[in-house]
């Protein structure tokens, strides 16, 4: 079974995609899309305990299903494809024991795993992941939030939740780890077409009426934008847009150059299928 594996990035349209397609999972599965329960929180979460579970995250909840049982489930399914959603393994890229005891274990049960991900300019993925940091704990200053990413490629909170901005060195830790193809699709290329919801659909090869349905989905998860002076916003967003710039316009070529020889991109590295959000 073709597994869809879609792993972030946060702030991406993460929150709607999983609304979109456990809402309409019913649709998916008439049209041959698995849409797993194993992992979920609720009725309109991600599968993120799968991926609480591989970390050792203290959210993590056996009862919630893990990896084993999302095996289970699709065992038992007559599905062609399958999709399970979770900015939160985005993660294992930083942790390649447990990235590739996921891969492994996909393909050992006969399936096979594809993971995708969406990147946004960096400017305006500080901005937003900063306001949802905000909303975790996070207390440091956006100058020196700024600075750690300008230094580093990378923000890292809580030991392991890493947000990359490096979109190359993020593909070339996952290919280390895991044996499936990862696609690399631009956020800010779907927000000024079709939004995120129907470009993810389109990506996952759901029926045209759902894709359509797509573009009225509900956006999720939005936070207030955070009180930042404005020098700092100005110069850190003018300094990290100019540092990773290369890195968000090679999305579209990072689905070849992120995947293994033998993988199977989608059909146009150019771009013309690369989305985001809206």
């Amino acid at each position: 079974m073709l597994i869809h594996v879609h792993i972030g990035a946060h702030k991406t349209g993460t929150t709607s995609i999983q609304a979109f397609l456990r809402g309409h999972a019913g649709a998916l599965a008439d049209a041959g899309i698995r849409v797993p329960t194993a992992g979920v929180l609720d009725q309109r979460s991600g599968h993120h305990n799968i991926g609480w579970g591989l970390r050792g995250d203290p959210r993590y909840d056996p009862a919630r299903g893990a990896l084993d049982d999302l095996v289970a489930e699709l065992a038992g399914s007559p599905a062609a494809a399958a999709v399970i959603s979770s900015e939160d393994l985005e993660y294992l890229a930083d942790g390649p024991a447990a990235l590739s005891r996921l891969d492994r274990t996909l393909v050992g049960a006969g399936h096979e795993p594809h993971y995708i991900l969406f990147v946004r300019r960096a400017d305006t993925y500080a901005l937003s992941l900063y306001a949802e940091l905000r909303h975790h704990g996070l207390t440091i200053p956006f100058r020196d939030f700024a600075a750690e990413v300008l230094r580093t490629g990378k923000f890292v909170m809580r030991g392991d939740w890493s947000f990359h901005f490096d979109a190359g060195t993020f593909a070339r830790k996952w290919r280390q780890a895991a044996r499936g193809p990862l696609e690399v699709h631009s956020y800010d290329a779907a927000v000024a077409g079709e939004g995120v919801v129907p470009t993810f659909l389109s990506l996952i090869a759901a029926p045209d009426s759902l894709v359509r349905a797509g573009r009225d989905a509900e956006v999720l998860n939005t936070r207030k934008p955070a009180d930042i002076p404005a020098v700092d916003r100005i110069i850190g967003g003018w300094r990290l847009r100019r540092r990773f710039a290369a890195h968000t316009a090679r999305s579209a070529a990072e689905r070849l150059s992120a995947c293994r020889p033998d993988c199977r991109p989608g059909p146009d590295a150019s771009g013309a299928r690369v989305g985001g959000a809206r």
